[in-house]
């Protein structure tokens, strides 16, 4: 044999005794970990505790001719303290605000509707792609490149209506419309136009049908409360303990400075935004043209006929939203 085909020879050699004992050291490790850490599968989603974070390995297989739906299916969200928040626009009263004044950090304030997406949201969102009898577009925004984030989202900013106001549209997810806070620019690991630090923002239009319209004395009693506008509408929510108050603003602009407090102000910047890009309306004037307060749809006996002279106008006020 030829003196350089021994030394190659000897060379692999002593590369196999060095690196050896590493390669079997690793393989113990790993056969350690699996059998002290095992993964708990829940709904589809399966739970590794191994380290300190939760890691969330998506098992599915439904969506695997859709590159774009696993490529999000097998993300992990859980390291990211994702939030998600509602512009929820009445068509003549205005963005709906709730009044918070029990923060021990902070003095009373306005808040939009929403707060923390939650695991069970993240299962609640993987539940509906998993469903053969749904079809996918009826729940996945087409220009969506994460749908899971984003349908989570929006089950969680459900969720919080819920719970902070008594609206419940939990089955009624498609009215919750992404708001575009700019044109497609790149946020951290996607890309979206709703999202701003790992906050996620919605739009939905209101009707008189979410609220409680009838009822007023009775209701009071129950702990259903009446908005703080001077000239109130008709409309009434059960508020949760966290919020003391609700106020209807027809000004976006002036909704923008009483939302300063909330969640660091990201809030109010983003709904800024969304009024740079044309996502929300403003209804001062809309308000003006049809006081006094008019039910739409459901006028009180009272207000039949003046519900009857603005139909027309109000009509051009809800097709000026696209969710509507």
């Amino acid at each position: 044999m030829p003196t350089s085909a021994r030394r190659q020879q000897l060379t692999i050699k002593q590369l196999i005794v060095f690196i050896g004992p590493f390669i079997l050291a690793t393989f113990y490790t790993i056969s350690i970990h699996r059998t002290t850490h095992p993964s708990v599968v829940d709904n589809g989603i399966k739970y590794d505790h191994s380290s300190s974070s939760t890691q969330i390995i998506i098992t599915t297989q439904q969506h695997n001719n859709n590159p774009t739906i696993m490529s999000d299916l097998n993300h992990d969200y859980t390291n990211d303290d994702y939030r998600a928040f509602l512009f929820g626009q009445h068509p003549i009263h205005g963005l709906l605000l709730l009044y918070c004044s029990r923060k021990k950090k902070k003095p009373p304030h306005f808040q939009a509707p929403g707060g923390h997406v939650d695991k069970e949201d993240f299962d609640a969102a993987l539940a509906r792609l998993q469903d053969t009898s749904i079809s996918s577009s009826s729940i996945i925004d087409e220009d969506s490149s994460h749908p899971l984030l984003l349908l989570a989202c929006k089950v969680g900013a459900a969720r919080e209506l819920y719970e902070e106001t008594g609206i419940d549209l939990r089955n009624d997810l498609h009215r919750f419309q992404p708001v575009q806070l700019r044109r497609s620019k790149k946020d951290g690991l996607f890309t979206t136009s709703c999202v701003l630090k790992h906050r996620l923002f919605f739009r939905v239009c209101f009707t008189d049908d979410d609220f409680v319209t009838q009822g007023f004395d009775s209701m009071v009693a129950l702990g259903i409360s009446q908005s703080m506008n001077t000239e109130a509408p008709m409309l009434m929510l059960k508020l949760s303990e966290e919020h003391q108050g609700f106020l209807f603003e027809p000004d976006p602009r002036r909704a923008v400075d009483l939302l300063v407090q909330h969640s660091g102000g990201k809030v109010s910047t983003a709904l800024d935004m969304a009024i740079a890009q044309g996502e929300i309306k403003d209804v001062t004037a809309s308000l003006e043209r049809n006081e006094p307060d008019v039910i739409v749809g459901h006028p009180m006996s009272n207000e039949a006929k003046d519900h009857t002279e603005t139909e027309k106008g109000v009509k051009g006020v809800l097709d000026c939203f696209e969710c509507c």
